[in-house]
């Protein structure tokens, strides 16, 4: 199964996401088509189960299509809509269809009136949220937590953008929810901020692989002084460099979603998304190096990536957060020793 969904959404992204169609989103243009053709395959329903109108594939399969899109440089919510889909499956909601975001909900207040729910307050730096039907968040009512499915036509916007021009909107939530717009599900505190640093992990060891793969061909075609570059030592180690980093950046991030569902979650995330940020800013760094001024104009295919690796570093919790909360956790655990602590599967992580 596996492989089946991978070859599928590697063939269907090689043919649809070219350097004119990420540059076209990133001028403010969402490719409304390369949406069409990912619903058609049904790639953006792959973790929400059968019963609720998904493929019902497990997660850490589903999971893979966030690094497959993130080393295509995907200018869309396909990772969020995945997220989104299977928290709404979940909570019993019915999936809404179309492109979905997420968002981390603590701001958010939720009053009680009559036999309905309002919600106030406001969602900063929302994915895509211009480009959205609906964002799905997680939000606290009577101390229970809550999956709310909100739709963008009904917030008022402040449009922004991240470095590589993707969307990164506010969203001043003022709302009335029926029944089909919120439902309580059992999460606890920081669910979404995970989820959300989970597939920000997936993504951006799948961009480093693209960014390892632009300076290896580069290094091997760029001569200078009767030879290509590559074959000169600083450069060679430049490359060994950014092999183990992106190596190690996969692994801490199909280490994290293996763990999906598991007591071992919170702390499988928080070491991915902080390998992984780690990861982008030194491979960010020595492809460029290796580039030259060539990897930064419009017309070369490196800055997508490198753009999106610096961006997503700093969305849905920092190193430095994760790091911390790995260090509470490591300060809070029962075990004997460190040692046993890191080779724990089933520790838990700390509440923050």
């Amino acid at each position: 199964m596996e492989s089946m969904i991978f070859d599928m959404a590697e063939r269907l992204l090689r043919d649809h996401v070219s350097h004119a169609l990420r540059e076209d989103a990133a001028a403010g243009n969402c490719p409304e088509a390369l949406w069409a053709r990912i619903e058609e395959a049904g790639l953006h329903l792959a973790m929400a189960p059968e019963e609720a109108g998904g493929f019902g594939v497990p997660a850490a399969e589903a999971l893979g299509l966030v690094r497959i899109a993130g080393a295509h440089g995907v200018p869309l919510p396909l990772a969020e809509t995945l997220i989104a889909n299977a928290l709404l499956a979940q909570a019993g909601l019915a999936l809404p269809g179309g492109r979905l975001t997420i968002a981390e909900g603590e701001a958010l207040r939720l009053d009680r009136r009559g036999a309905g729910v309002h919600a106030s307050g406001t969602l900063t730096m929302v994915p895509f949220a211009r480009w959205a039907d609906r964002i799905v968040t997680l939000a606290s009512l009577d101390g229970a937590s809550q999956v709310l499915s909100l739709p963008v036509k009904g917030l008022t916007l402040t449009p922004a953008q991240d470095l590589a021009g993707m969307p990164r909107d506010d969203a001043a939530v003022d709302l009335d929810l029926g029944a089909a717009e919120i439902a309580p599900l059992d999460m606890p505190a920081g669910t979404m901020r995970a989820l959300g640093a989970l597939v920000r992990s997936l993504a951006m060891a799948g961009a480093l692989e693209t960014i390892l793969d632009l300076s290896v061909q580069y290094a091997n075609d760029r001569v200078q002084f009767g030879r290509p570059i590559g074959k000169f030592q600083a450069i060679q180690q430049y490359l060994a460099t950014m092999a183990g980093e992106t190596a190690a950046s996969r692994v801490a991030a199909e280490m994290a979603a293996a763990s999906h569902g598991t007591p071992s979650f919170a702390l499988a995330v928080a070491a991915a998304k902080s390998r992984t940020g780690e990861a982008a800013q030194t491979v960010g760094a020595l492809a460029h190096q290796i580039h030259g001024a060539i990897g930064y104009t419009q017309e070369y295919a490196l800055h997508h990536f490198t753009k999106r690796v610096w961006s997503w570093r700093d969305e849905f919790g920092t190193e430095r957060d994760w790091t911390r909360d790995l260090g509470r956790a490591a300060l809070s655990s029962p075990q004997a020793t460190f040692w046993h602590f890191i080779t724990d599967s089933t520790a838990r992580g700390a509440t923050a």
